[in-house]
């Protein structure tokens, strides 16, 4: 009989060596940042093979030295069964999991008659950080060790089953490019027949990229030209253009077809009027000013709609302007459409050769 029992004895101090040490299964830790010395989230899943039951049997998670868990409380830990959330404290009591903390260690207890026992090949997740929201909000994070290396986590304690995964800690990459400045400024001409910022008087004449032709202008009658420009850049804070001319229109005779309105040069656009043509002011006998059809001015949509001015003589007045970078197809940010309107009196001097210059200047800003 002595033999035996021995024989027995042994042979059952075998068998509980085996069933301690049953394999956690796809045991991975998960980290929201590898970036050495920095607060990072911790998600543990592992398959029980064994299950833990509800007897106050523990889970301990073990963190290698380095690893600084000093804030890490009750609220910064979720453990969950098969996706089900279980209910933690401090302590068991009414709860169905305990959770306690020490220096590189966190204890999970699976309480005595709270209803928490973890089944056999249940899937296990563990959320340690910001990220742990059921029983309270996690407001701290584990701080990964501040040297780049493969570091040890172990899984363990009073449950059947354990395990262990590789913590790796490297250092940032640092990604480096360039990208060459880009700016492409052009002007097109607009064909007759074509509206400009819903003005009623449509274009009477083809224009090109380089000249506005409003050749021979009868009394009393508006005259609407325009050309689209646009713009293609790679610059972060956008672009402005804006177009002066270099003076009146004037001829070789000195006389002149004064800015809008009458020869005031209106800076605020306004609806357009007929030159007031006024015995003896030369300046109310015929008037040009300008419009845009771009709703994004610095501004704001100052030209509305069929609003003209006149202060662009010998004064760069915006025309186009965005605030960030440009395919030059989109209206109002990569494209619009400017427009000058024309209109004289039965008293605007009579001459061939009236002519002036216009200039545009577009400028990005990076």
């Amino acid at each position: 009989m002595f033999v035996l029992l021995a024989y027995a004895t042994g042979f059952s101090s075998y068998f509980i060596l085996r069933a301690h040490a049953a394999q956690l299964q796809t045991l991975t830790d998960t980290l929201s940042t590898s970036k050495p010395g920095v607060g990072a989230n911790h998600t543990i899943r592992f398959t029980t093979p064994t299950g833990v039951p509800a007897d106050n049997s523990t889970i301990e998670i073990t963190l290698p030295s380095g690893f600084d868990m000093s804030t890490i409380g009750e609220d910064d830990i979720d453990i969950a069964d098969d996706g089900a959330d279980l209910t933690t404290a401090l302590t068991c009591g009414a709860v169905q999991a305990a959770v306690s903390t020490s220096t590189q260690t966190i204890t999970l207890q699976i309480c005595s008659g709270g209803g928490g026992a973890i089944g056999a090949g249940s899937v296990v997740t563990i959320e340690v950080g910001t990220h742990a929201t059921s029983s309270g909000t996690g407001v701290q994070q584990i701080i990964n060790h501040a040297t780049a290396g493969s570091y040890e986590l172990v899984i363990a304690g009073s449950m059947a089953d354990e395990g262990s995964t590789v913590l790796v800690i490297v250092d940032p990459v640092t990604v480096t490019g360039e990208v060459a400045t880009y700016f492409d400024f052009s002007i097109n001409g607009v064909d007759a027949g074509q509206v400009v910022n819903a003005d009623a008087t449509q274009t009477f004449s083809t224009t090109t990229a380089t000249s506005v032709p409003f050749g021979t202008a009868a009394p009393s009658t508006e005259y609407v030209l325009a050309q689209d420009l646009a713009v293609t850049t790679n610059a972060v804070n956008g672009f402005m253009v804006t177009v002066e001319a270099s003076g009146e229109l004037q001829s070789s005779s000195g006389a002149t077809i004064n800015s809008f309105s009458d020869g005031t040069s209106v800076a605020i656009p306004g609806v357009w009027t007929a030159p007031s043509a006024t015995v003896g002011a030369p300046n109310t006998y015929g008037h040009w000013g300008l419009t845009s059809e771009d709703i994004t001015l610095s501004d704001n949509d100052s030209f509305g709609t069929a609003l003209y001015a006149g202060n662009f003589i010998n004064n760069p007045r915006e025309v186009m302007y965005a605030t960030t970078s440009a395919n030059g197809i989109a209206p109002h940010s990569g494209s619009t459409r400017v427009g000058y309107k024309l209109e004289v009196s039965v008293m605007q001097e009579a001459a061939t050769d009236y002519t002036t210059s216009v200039t545009y200047v577009a400028t990005p800003v990076f």
